[in-house]
């Protein structure tokens, strides 16, 4: 969260507010916003500097919300080692605290106001383009920051930046090591290939019985049927509620004349500002004589904006001719809201006093909402009171559903009183099946003991947010080995692949063997209907041969002068290849464009600075005292 907060802070009109945003920290103070009971026992030492138990839980539960979101709504949890998460979480605690201590020791520090500029361009702090206390305390203390922390947190992330940059920078490429990965990369090769496939030849092998027993008996895991279950259950659909509600006309009517008051235009006001710092009550005095001579210099016909750009001491908006955005009334202190109700469009305050200073401060542009009339907002107003009666009742079945099943033996009493119809799944294993069966919430409940053993309903569960299931097992099939009788077609059409891959690759590694030993093969190729092709300037980027096929041709040896090199293989698919392999043809850094010699240096300073980096990472956890 905390790089998402970083990586969303470039508002420029964020940046006006760097002074508004000393204030509101320093005024929230240490107060702690964490409310977890987790207690702050160490949980490893690194140096002699504590990682509390509450960090690495904070790491795991981010690590993991991370990887369901990845999984998906339908993922299995049952295969989720939460220790290994908690380990990798714990390994990479170590390394940021090796690299913050190895940042100390060097001088790597981030500056205050660095800091206070990222807070003030985080957008998710902000309203309207405007930095927000409120909304930033509430954010912070949802990911359980206190204003105090938050700002330790970017120091930390800022000193760690700072290193990552200084390896970045360290890697160095030359010119040779350039050229030795173009020859590699722009290499192509001319060869010709026989491609031997067995299309066709599945039903012509026969397989006796005695050769598919005895390979039943000796792969039975091969053949084992997973544990099974099918359901019943009931479902409440929030779209069909939908059929049932009806909006009236009064209604709609009463709906739009009690929000007519939430309609009710609201002024925006957008403002710039000459800011004089003053920190002494001298510093007040002087500042007030300053504002008073730039408001008789701007009503002489000075332009506000270029002196706000020489006096101001607000950096972020004097950039911008004192321009701080817009406000509704809540954005800026009181006082300064407070002047800018009174003024005119394009008229200028005298010298205003807030904690911060000396504002002369300017009303740039005021504009107000339209509300809608009836007949515009007639649908919309509709279709809302629809939606929140249909939320409503759904929510209100759906606890009765959840009670009645709690209550009940089966589902028949629930669904006599709730007008449900009881449905029912095909059976499925624990990798879940079609219909409901899909949902992992339902795979993960049908697997229980409460319904495989106690035979309970379940507790009500929400396949969407629209739809809510309560199921019942009402068939369970144990794990057991199928018969052979049933298993014997699978097996056979095993065995009849496997005797073809073995013909591919005996007659494959003849012809191979043949012409390495100087043999004349075009008999042979003629009997089994084969012909060779012809490949010249074969790239490793090759689309139109399996990525498999392309990898081992540039796996074999190049061939001496006069000379071809020789190699076969057998694919995944079971066919098998030949390959004649003429000449290598190396590349150039001059083949490439200027771009792509960019890209490609580039590249390789990456990967030299990603080495540099990690072997300093080692470095410090070779001679870290680390203690779990």
């Amino acid at each position: 969260m905390l790089q998402k907060i970083r990586d969303n802070s470039q508002s420029i009109a964020a940046k006006i507010f760097v002074w508004f945003i000393v204030f509101i920290f320093g005024a929230w103070g240490a107060s702690s916003l964490v409310t977890s009971v987790i207690t702050a026992t160490p949980a490893v030492t690194v140096n002699g500097e504590e990682i509390d138990e509450l960090e690495v839980e904070q790491s795991s539960q981010a690590r993991l919300q991370e990887m369901l979101q990845s999984l998906g709504p339908d993922a299995d949890l049952s295969d989720i080692d939460e220790d290994l998460i908690r380990d990798a979480a714990i390994s990479e605690l170590i390394q940021r605290e090796l690299l913050i201590q190895y940042a100390e020791q060097t001088g790597m520090v981030v500056s205050s106001r660095v800091i206070d500029r990222n807070i003030a361009q985080t957008a998710d702090f902000q309203i309207d383009g405007v930095f927000n206390g409120e909304r930033a305390q509430i954010l912070l203390q949802s990911m359980g920051y206190t204003p105090n922390s938050y700002r330790a947190a970017l120091a930390t992330e800022g000193v760690m930046n700072q290193v990552s940059f200084a390896y970045g920078l360290s890697g160095f490429i030359t010119k040779p090591e350039m050229e030795t990965l173009a020859k590699l990369l722009n290499q192509t090769r001319d060869l010709r290939y026989l491609l031997i496939s067995m299309d066709g030849l599945l039903g012509t092998i026969d397989i006796s019985d005695e050769e598919m027993a005895e390979y039943y008996e000796a792969n039975e895991n091969e053949f084992m049927l997973d544990e099974q279950v099918s359901l019943e259950y009931l479902e409440l659909d929030k779209e069909l509620i939908f059929d049932e509600v009806t909006v009236t006309e009064e209604q709609i009517r009463q709906r739009y004349d009690e929000e007519q008051l939430e309609y009710q235009s609201q002024v925006e006001r957008r403002a710039s500002h000459i800011l004089l710092e003053a920190l002494s009550g001298e510093d007040f005095e002087a500042a007030i004589t300053l504002a008073g001579e730039l408001k008789e210099r701007i009503d002489a016909g000075e332009n506000f904006e270029d002196l706000a750009a020489e006096y101001s001491n607000d950096t972020g908006s004097a950039d911008f001719g004192g321009d701080v955005g817009y406000t509704t009334g809540e954005n800026f202190v009181e006082e300064f809201e407070q002047t800018l109700l009174a003024l005119d469009v394009d008229e200028v305050s005298a010298p205003v006093r807030t904690e911060f200073g000396v504002h002369l401060i300017k009303l740039t542009e005021r504009s107000e909402s339209e509300i809608e009339n009836f007949d515009d907002s007639r649908d919309t107003l509709e279709r809302d009171l629809k939606t929140a009666e249909v939320d409503r009742i759904f929510l209100e079945r759906a606890e009765e559903l959840g009670n009645l099943a709690f209550e009940s033996f089966d589902l028949a009493d629930p669904s006599e009183i709730m007008g449900l119809e009881i449905q029912t799944t095909s059976l499925f294993d624990r990798r879940g099946g079609t219909g409901i069966a899909a949902n992992g919430d339902v795979i993960n409940s049908a697997f229980t003991p409460e319904l495989l053993i106690d035979q309970l309903n379940s507790d009500l569960i929400a396949i969407t947010p629209s739809r809510s299931v309560v199921i019942r097992v009402v068939e369970h099939n144990q794990s057991q080995l199928q018969s052979l009788d049933v298993v014997s077609g699978e097996i056979q059409i095993l065995l009849q692949f496997e005797r073809i891959r073995e013909r591919g690759r005996d007659l494959g590694e003849t012809i191979r063997d043949s012409m390495q030993n100087g043999q004349n093969i075009d008999t042979l190729l003629e009997t089994q209907n084969l012909s060779w092709n012809q490949l010249n300037d074969l790239e490793r980027n090759n689309q139109l041969l399996p990525p498999e096929l392309v990898q081992n041709i540039f796996n074999i040896p190049g061939p001496g002068a006069g000379e071809v090199s020789m190699d076969g293989f057998q694919l995944s698919t079971g066919e098998y290849v030949v390959v004649e392999l003429q000449s290598v043809n190396e590349g150039s850094l001059e083949d490439l464009e200027q771009e792509e010699q960019a890209s490609l240096q580039t590249f390789l300073t990456q990967q030299y600075s990603n080495a540099e980096f990690e072997a300093l990472i080692l470095g410090l956890q070779n001679r870290a005292d680390i203690s779990r």
